[in-house]
């Protein structure tokens, strides 16, 4: 089977690419032709000539990066809403390779265009979604520190007054964003997905709540690699663990104000991912004089460093104040025998069964975040008994066989003409 694969980036940033990249590699029975945006830092790929051009130059790849003029502001801002170069690059991709189906990743950025592209040419549609951005504005229904589900219960009038423009807090942003959702709302085009796919059970609900077809919003968990040889031990010497970005939403403050808290004193703190930004900056010069010598930033690592910090963890932490879609942090760090201390936040609360494969704290009380990690820190056993039970979890739950079963249930339900209409 020939399985168009859509998504913004051909290289890894995040969760959407490493799905990517992990689903061709492991379903080598298709052939997957990739559409995507032509940045440098991609991998190499003979459909690259199909891809589309990035909005300000090959190097800049995210917003705060961009340098542009007047004239290629309004056309980002056109493209937002429908962009007509992606159409006609995926129309001259779909006529040359003939693809069965098409399976939307990160694609947000290509706006209505494509799903008008596939449907043009009969191509099937499915649609997973990595984020919110079908029903909330700023694709988190997260704002001002807070959790908000205005565009959700109130309409998209609201992200407008609340200056919601996808990651970008600006009333011109907000505009261009809604407007984009309306004329995808007008023109029913969300009838024109044959299924969407959400990695929690808390996401599909979500998105039925916004209106979409219980028929065609599918929940497959998200897979992942549990290791074959046996779990390594928990070290002596308490290591605690963040895998993941260092924005607001992902709660890193909560977490570094409950490490201050903690009873144990022996603990130490690895905090994993790019810490090039101002707000992570403002994180380690924040760190109090007294913590510093057991607070540790490791800055990007690749997977394979990601590997060995998990195994040399006694615990990981995920302290999200946003409604995180199945992080795959959690699930690595399960695999790898770790138990995990989460907020009971959205797909967290399907993830890890409180006092079982972990602990579950209010999310944003370092207080309840502290008390639960000295639990941990208290009793290895505990701790130990804790991680195997979450690596049997994901052995269970979310295995790359279970995952890529039902995954390609749905492209040949889709590729035979057997999707709800």
């Amino acid at each position: 089977m020939k399985i168009l694969i859509v998504n913004r980036n051909y290289f890894i940033t995040g969760g959407p690419e490493k799905y990517m990249f992990s689903l061709m590699e492991n379903m080598p029975q298709h052939q997957f032709i990739p559409f995507c945006v032509d940045f440098k830092q991609n991998r190499e790929t003979t459909y690259s000539k199909y891809f589309v051009s990035p909005p300000a130059g090959s190097a800049g790849v995210y917003f705060n990066e961009f340098k542009m003029s007047p004239l290629q502001k309004s056309a980002y801002a056109f493209n937002s809403i429908y962009h007509v170069e992606a159409r006609h690059k995926l129309e001259k991709l779909i006529q040359d390779t003939h693809p069965d189906v098409a399976f939307f990743l990160n694609a947000v950025y290509f706006s209505d265009s494509i799903v008008d592209a596939c449907r043009t040419h009969n191509i099937p549609i499915v649609w997973r979604m990595s984020d919110f951005h079908k029903i909330c504005a700023s694709y988190l229904f997260y704002r001002d520190g807070v959790i908000c589900e205005d565009c959700l219960e109130h309409g998209l009038n609201r992200a407008i007054r609340n200056r919601c423009g996808g990651y970008q807090r600006s009333w011109g942003a907000a505009l261009v964003k809604v407007a984009g959702m309306w004329l995808s709302r007008a023109r029913k085009l969300y009838d024109k997905v044959d299924y969407f796919v959400t990695p929690s059970a808390f996401t599909r609900e979500k998105m039925i709540q916004g209106g979409f077809d219980p028929q065609k919003v599918m929940h497959i968990p998200t897979m992942t690699t549990v290791p074959d040889e046996s779990p390594q031990p928990l070290p002596a010497s308490p290591e605690i663990l963040y895998v993941g970005r260092l924005s607001h939403e992902k709660g890193v403050a909560t977490l570094l104000e409950a490490f201050g808290l903690l009873k144990n004193t022996d603990a130490r703190l690895s905090i994993v991912g790019d810490d090039s930004s101002s707000y992570a900056q403002q994180l380690i010069t924040g760190i109090p004089e007294d913590l510093r010598d057991r607070v540790f930033f490791h800055g990007f690592q690749n997977q394979e460093q990601i590997r060995g910090h998990f195994e040399q963890a006694y615990c990981f932490v995920v302290p999200s104040v946003w409604y995180e879609n199945q992080p795959n942090s959690v699930l690595e760090g399960m695999a790898y025998a770790r138990s995990a201390v989460v907020s009971d936040l959205g797909s967290m609360k399907e993830m890890v069964v409180n006092g079982e494969t972990g602990y579950r704290f209010e999310s944003g009380n370092a207080k309840d975040l502290a008390e639960k990690l000295d639990s941990l820190m208290q009793s290895p056993q505990m701790a130990h008994d804790m991680g195997i039970k979450a690596r049997e979890y994901v052995l269970r739950h979310h295995s790359f066989d279970k995952h890529l079963c039902s995954l390609e249930e749905l492209f040949v339900r889709c590729a035979r003409g057997s999707a709800p209409k």
